[in-house]
């Protein structure tokens, strides 16, 4: 991969938003006198703020709007602006737009509603936006958005009460494809002291995207912090691409994804596209790349306190500082379920502490060096600082209770020595209410500390804090890595065998696709009577597992097409009858291609891989507990592909079925290694052949004890939807090759 010139192609197609944000002029076309209405609103705050371009308001109805002459058309402009604000009805956006890029304006917000979001008529009306802005050149927000606000140029271009808001410049950059809940978030960030660099609404994003957007804050050296409210992306396997870039370039990206259903997967056959969904991929983007989940608007405004800190622990161990044991034990649960750290400190941190503590403190981590501290204030300093320099912590967390009056204000003034002498990042809870400790507050604030109104928020932003420093991490590792050399499949074979197939593969066929990406089945054998299947079993041995192949029957157990610990020829020759009757029953139309007979698998731990061609996020890569209670359970781990050997690993140590892995009570451990090698097995297939395969899984898979391998117990195959394609000499494939897959279908 030639980098540099991927980064040249990349700034080449980065969207150059700076006449966007920063405009020498701006028409404002359908202005309205009328300064509390929609369309008379954007040029009133554009004013109220001191913006210092020029106006120019479009409406033939008027000769001046607030001491600002108006023009009667786009054309009669006296010069091309930069931006135009669009405010007319949705009927006339088109003409206006056409006007717009016949006088050359490079950027355009569409206000009006009444597009895609309105029914086929409103889209009809947005594709001829996007078609006109397509020809001429011009960029779009909109249509059915609420404005954008940037700080740095006073540019408050929008309707509704939060324009009228004075807001801090500083280095957010907040995109939102709802105008009236991101509004919301702006006012939230404010509130809290987030200094703002640009607030933009996306709307129906006929042309420009959020991640256009984004991408572009990514290239903005002012701005130091994006946060996003997602609805939906249309383009979201480039959300990979755009995350990884502003990990990158040091940016945190925050995230709220809405609209989490799965209800795009009631359809699907395969038990990874059940498990998968819009949820589960999203979430898997963001763990991929760093992005930082947030599920409240408190989240947003926490999470955006602790990076403006600008500090980034160098691991996941964290030291809680307390002076009430109930406190210590709230945020420590809540870094806890957030995968951090609460070691003991050193000993040579406790023998510095326990002469200058209370004789009733408690050392252990989290720490209780109770209220009686406060008597000295200088101890506490001391205490803080010798926490901060124990090796063994990498950031620090105070719950300072309730602390008020002069006890307050000393007690900030320890936080802030030790907060200026250190470099790890330090957090502090405080409840006590602002007029109680105003003075303390105040100073906390002006040094930087991020400040908490209860435990759990200061727990959860720490492990925000520690999540993104991780990814930091892992994303230097893996692009300093040697690429590892890829194993030798059988891919054109595989494609060929995909083409050939009519739908669904039945488990025997599928079982040549694992073979040809390396992956070890069970011996097995297909039959097409009771003879065949006993002449089978002894050449394989008992006990054994036979199944009824269909494509019409994916999920075999329902239909009673599975039998299992068959141990001799007359319960085989039984059996096979009794399961091709009951596949009979349950659809009987069914094309019945035979009975695998296979060899029964013991001792082993049942999970389930698998893959999932998403139709947003392109391939991805599933693996966790399997076998019948797959779909109950749910412990599973996604990954967008290509999967490395260090995302398998990760992928697994992420399952509550990992316990079961690494051996449990007393239990041989299983062999990761090898189940590792078969999840990156699954991301080259996916990758390979996204054009034709939609679902794959394998359940159960059996893992075996370390160094003896995987077997694919039963597999399921999903072609995409498609003309079929012929492929010659794929015909007598399943008849000529021994195949295998089979056990319980889940």
């Amino acid at each position: 991969m030639n980098t540099a010139a991927n980064t040249t192609a990349h700034a080449a197609n980065t969207l150059d938003i700076q006449r966007l944000v920063e405009p020498r002029s701006i028409a404002i076309i359908g202005a309205s006198n009328d300064p509390k209405s929609i369309s008379g609103q954007p040029m009133r705050f554009l004013m109220q703020h001191g913006y210092q371009g020029a106006l120019y308001p479009v409406n033939p109805k008027y000769a001046e709007i607030a001491g600002v002459a108006c023009h009667a058309s786009i054309a009669a402009l006296p010069a091309t602006p930069d931006l135009a604000l669009i405010l007319v009805a949705a009927r006339r956006v088109p003409d206006m737009l056409r006007q717009c890029g016949e006088k050359g304006i490079g950027f355009a917000i569409i206000y009006s509603s009444g597009f895609a979001e309105a029914g086929e008529a409103g889209a009809a009306l947005q594709r001829e936006c996007a078609e006109v802005a397509k020809a001429f050149g011009i960029r779009v927000i909109g249509p059915n958005c609420q404005g954008f606000v940037s700080t740095g140029a006073s540019v408050y271009a929008g309707f509704g009460a939060p324009f009228g808001v004075d807001y801090r410049r500083g280095g957010l950059s907040l995109i939102s494809q709802s105008g009236g809940f991101g509004c919301a978030l702006l006012l939230m960030a404010d509130e809290l002291g987030i200094g703002l660099r640009h607030f933009i609404t996306t709307g129906n994003e006929a042309d420009v995207s959020l991640l256009d957007l984004v991408d572009a804050c990514i290239a903005d050296p002012q701005t130091s912090l994006i946060a996003a409210y997602i609805e939906g992306l249309k383009d979201a396997r480039r959300l990979v691409d755009v995350a990884n870039r502003a990990l990158d370039a040091g940016k945190p990206l925050l995230a709220w994804k809405v609209g989490n259903t799965a209800d795009g997967a009631k359809a699907a056959a395969s038990h990874t596209a059940n498990l998968g969904g819009a949820s589960a991929l999203y979430r898997t983007a963001f763990r991929q790349t760093g992005v930082i989940e947030v599920t409240d608007v408190a989240d947003l405004g926490d999470y955006a306190k602790a990076f403006e800190a600008k500090r980034l622990p160098r691991g996941n161990r964290i030291a809680v500082v307390t002076l009430s044991g109930g406190a210590g034990i709230l945020i420590t649960d809540a870094c806890a379920e957030r995968g951090m750290s609460v070691p003991a400190l050193s000993a040579a941190t406790l023998e510095q502490l326990k002469p200058i503590v209370p004789a009733f403190a408690s050392l252990n981590n989290p720490i209780d060096l109770t209220a009686g501290i406060l008597a000295e204030p200088k101890i506490f300093a001391d205490a803080l600082q010798i926490i901060a320099d124990d090796p063994n912590i990498d950031s620090i967390a105070i719950m300072a209770a309730a602390a008020s009056g002069e006890v307050a204000r000393a007690m900030a003034e320890a936080i802030v020595r030790v907060y200026d002498a250190t470099t790890k990042p330090m957090m502090l809870a405080w409840n006590a209410r602002r007029d109680m400790a105003a003075d303390a507050y105040e100073m906390i604030e002006a040094h930087g500390v991020p400040l908490y109104a209860t435990p759990v928020r200061c727990g959860r932003a720490s492990a925000a804090l520690s999540d993104y420093a991780q990814a930091r991490r892992a994303r230097t590792a893996a692009c300093s890595a040697e690429p590892l050399t890829r194993p030798q499949y059988n891919v054109e074979h595989a494609r060929a065998l995909l083409a050939a197939s009519q739908g669904d593969l039945t488990e025997h066929a599928s079982q040549a696709l694992l073979r040809d990406y390396g992956i070890e089945t069970p011996r097995s054998e297909l039959a097409h009577n009771s003879d065949e299947a006993c002449a089978i079993a002894r050449s394989i041995g008992f006990p054994l597992v036979i199944k009824v192949q269909s494509p019409d029957i994916p999920h075999k157990t329902e239909a009673g097409a599975v039998r299992v610990g068959i141990r001799d020829e007359a319960a085989l020759a039984d059996a096979f009858d009794e399961i091709v009757a009951s596949a009979r029953r349950h659809v009987p139309d069914a094309r019945i291609e035979g009975v695998l007979v296979q060899e029964e698998i013991r001792d082993a731990i049942e999970m389930i891989v698998g893959i999932e061609n998403d139709a947003s996020f392109g391939p991805a890569v599933m693996c966790g507990l399997g076998g019948i209670y797959a779909e109950v359970l749910k412990d599973v781990a996604f990954r967008l592909a290509p999967v490395t050997h260090a995302d398998a690993h990760a992928m697994i140590r992420e399952l509550r079925a990992f316990a079961m892995l690494d051996g449990a009570r007393g239990k041989p451990p299983g062999d990761i290694e090898a189940l590792v090698e078969t999840i990156v097995a699954l991301s080259a297939m996916a990758l390979d052949q996204q054009a034709c395969l939609k679902e794959l899984d394998i359940n159960p898979l059996f893992v075996l004890p370390a160094g003896k391998g995987v077997r694919a117990g039963d597999a399921l195959a999903r072609c995409m939807p498609r003309a079929a394609t012929a492929v010659d000499s794929v015909g007598d494939l399943h008849e000529s090759e021994h195949c295998a897959p089979a056990v319980v279908d889940g």
